[in-house]
């Protein structure tokens, strides 16, 4: 789950806002004990990361790259992504009339009343305080960096991952290999402009459940502008799969 699934989680669970844990369940090696009988005092996301604060501590949770969660609030079903067969969860919470499982993650307990104040939301790129000019400062200190590498860098643009990545590529017709220093301002701009919008455009087409039939070239056998075959290569350090079209990313 990339950054804008992250921020509708936090949508779709904000109704358990204010409610009592009843119960608690999953595989986690964490003390979960924890949470019986705990309020929930609010629900936020941070670049990738949905966290519950409590009293005097928090749950951080990362969904890595196959996690997900199932929700039904006021008997209605909610879900983090498209559905998926999974038996045990990682996490389970039972509330008066909710309950929420998160499943193929990972969950940490943050010590502390206010976690949210100690997030850099000047990173995470779904945030009001984004800061666009911190990013193009970032990316001109590291230009020996590949751009996909960089576009994967929590540190830089907090919430995108491989999905963002090759689609933002794409259209900015640029291949994943090219060196931040190889780049003009000019274009770094441009993919910086083009990853800020697509990641509501995202946002948006996951809120309807429609995202998977947008993608151009991620998990595309075929480009769906020119028709060219997709190449499928790892890349960077990161050694994280890109998709590209030979013809449209030159």
């Amino acid at each position: 789950m990339e950054g804008p699934s992250l921020k509708l989680a936090a949508e779709q669970l904000a109704p358990l806002q204010g409610e009592i844990i009843k119960a608690v369940r999953g595989n986690t090696k964490i003390e979960k004990e924890r949470f019986l009988n705990k309020k929930i005092y609010s629900i936020f996301s941070y670049g990738k990361y949905l966290i519950f604060q409590f009293d005097q501590f928090a749950l951080k949770v990362h969904f890595l790259l196959f996690g997900s969660f199932e929700a039904t609030i006021n008997r209605k079903k909610v879900t983090g992504d498209y559905p998926k067969k999974i038996q045990m969860p990682r996490l389970a919470f039972e509330l008066k009339k909710s309950h929420v499982e998160l499943y193929n993650c990972s969950v940490k307990i943050i010590e502390g009343s206010a976690v949210r104040d100690l997030c850099d939301f000047t990173i995470d790129i779904m945030d009001d305080k984004w800061d666009e000019i911190q990013v193009i400062e970032k990316l001109k200190n590291h230009p020996d960096n590949e751009i996909a590498d960089a576009l994967l860098d929590q540190n830089i643009f907090l919430g995108v991952g491989n999905i963002i990545k090759n689609e933002v590529l794409f259209l900015a017709k640029t291949l994943p290999e090219h060196k931040i220093g190889m780049l003009s301002l000019r274009k770094l701009r441009q993919i910086i402009t083009l990853t800020r919008s697509y990641v509501f455009k995202f946002y948006h087409w996951r809120k309807k459940f429609e995202l998977r039939k947008h993608y151009q070239v991620y998990r595309q056998s075929h480009c769906q502008i020119c028709g060219t075959k997709v190449l499928r290569r790892k890349t960077g350090t990161r050694n994280r799969v890109s998709f590209v079209c030979p013809h449209c990313q030159k």
